[in-house]
């Protein structure tokens, strides 16, 4: 799923100059200032600079095989026709050590491990089962990896929804939340939380790269359509009346993405959810860094792509989607995978200042912290969510 990305986020990565138009030198020095831009902070992150949009998941592996190769890798949210699966296939080809991989149905699982097993026989698969609207099948899951191996190089939080309905959650810290907020930030923090000692095992295995050790969040540029609701996650209140301004919808969304559903605005409650995913990735980047961990988190846009994640969208919803997508062109499922491939294995990416001056944030293939709302970047939104989800998971970590 895609959505709309405010102006000024793109306003704020234009380069303005004088107009050279009638300047014999006007074309070399718009190659300059081109060059600069690209080869800007924002852009040089990465080991290939031609990836972008078009790139496919199975490219992107491919380019970067030597880092899959005897990787152990978790993903979450597998499906037959979805992000997931396309992601397991092309880290397959490669030869990664094992492949865990995780759903809610088991017939799904089965699909995409037969699949794999077909066109990669030599593929390690494991399969578990996996609700991260459920705190038990998040322990149940976890339990299950720590018998199955012992470390885990690359978690992959693939799995969410996209609900339009609030289906409130009540928490073991006695907050209600929404189903998008439950599952898209709660479940995957929990179940991190429970594979660290798996994730700091692959980082202080001998001969482990720096910085080979990750934690793939995907979000989506629908983070832009709300902060989070620090005192109204349910979202009871409606998008403007009633709510701090650093917790408004920005001003002038497209009437779909307001629109209620027994007085809950979903697209809202998506973009809250797809919010703290980030802002779980950089504050738990900041906490490992400061508690001597070689262990980065990253966030992901994957692109414009239909997948299974609209299930829950009604016609009128499926077209606010769509009309956002970059020139009504959409991602297929092996190029929504790539962005999640470059982030989790791209060796270059622990170069970064990741939990410091660079949020991690990438999108088509390189990184797009340029694209992020303000909102996503506030560190004191960041430390906030990580005790807040501490607190109404009854959970505790070790950071």
């Amino acid at each position: 799923m895609v959505f709309p990305s405010p102006s000024s986020a793109f306003r704020d990565t234009q380069i303005h100059h004088r107009d050279h138009s009638t300047d014999k030198f006007s074309k070399t020095y718009d190659s300059i200032i081109t060059w600069i831009h690209l080869t800007s902070r924002e852009y040089i992150m990465t080991s290939n600079l031609n990836f972008d949009s078009e790139t496919t998941g199975s490219e992107a592996a491919k380019a970067l095989g030597a880092s899959i190769r005897g990787k152990t890798v978790v993903i979450t949210g597998i499906s037959p026709a979805g992000i997931g699966a396309s992601t397991a296939l092309a880290i397959a080809s490669q030869g990664p050590e094992a492949l865990i991989l995780a759903s809610r149905t088991a017939h799904k699982l089965d699909q995409v491990a037969a699949d794999i097993g077909q066109k990669y026989p030599s593929a390690n698969v494991q399969k578990v089962t996996l609700d991260l609207s459920s705190l038990d099948s998040v322990r149940e899951a976890a339990a299950q990896i720590d018998k199955l191996v012992d470390h885990v190089d690359v978690l992959i939080n693939n799995a969410g929804v996209s609900s339009h309905t609030r289906d409130p959650i009540q928490t073991p810290g006695d907050t209600v939340v929404d189903l998008n907020f439950f599952t898209n930030h709660l479940g995957p923090f929990m179940l991190t939380n429970l594979l660290l000692p798996k994730l700091r095992a692959a980082a202080n295995k001998q001969g482990a790269s720096r910085g080979s050790t990750r934690i793939i969040n995907l979000s989506s540029h629908g983070h832009q359509l709300s902060p989070i609701r620090f005192y109204d996650y349910q979202i009871h209140h409606y998008v403007y009346d009633g709510v701090p301004d650093s917790q408004k919808p920005p001003k002038g969304l497209p009437d779909g993405f307001l629109r209620l559903n027994d007085g809950y605005p979903g697209f809202i409650g998506y973009g809250q959810s797809k919010t703290a995913n980030i802002l779980h990735a950089t504050e738990l980047t900041r906490r490992l860094i400061k508690k001597g961990d070689d262990i980065i988190a990253l966030s992901v846009h994957p692109g414009s792509i239909a997948t299974e994640l609209s299930r829950h969208l009604d016609e009128e919803g499926l077209e606010t989607i769509g009309n956002t997508a970059p020139g009504g062109k959409w991602k297929s499922l092996d190029q929504g995978a790539a962005t999640t491939i470059v982030a989790a294995f791209d060796p270059k990416i622990s170069e970064l200042d990741i939990g410091g001056e660079v949020f991690g944030y990438f999108s088509d293939c390189q990184l797009g912290d340029h694209l992020l709302a303000d909102h996503a970047k506030d560190p004191e939104n960041a430390h906030m969510l990580f005790q807040e989800s501490e607190r109404m998971l009854g959970v505790k970590t070790d950071l």
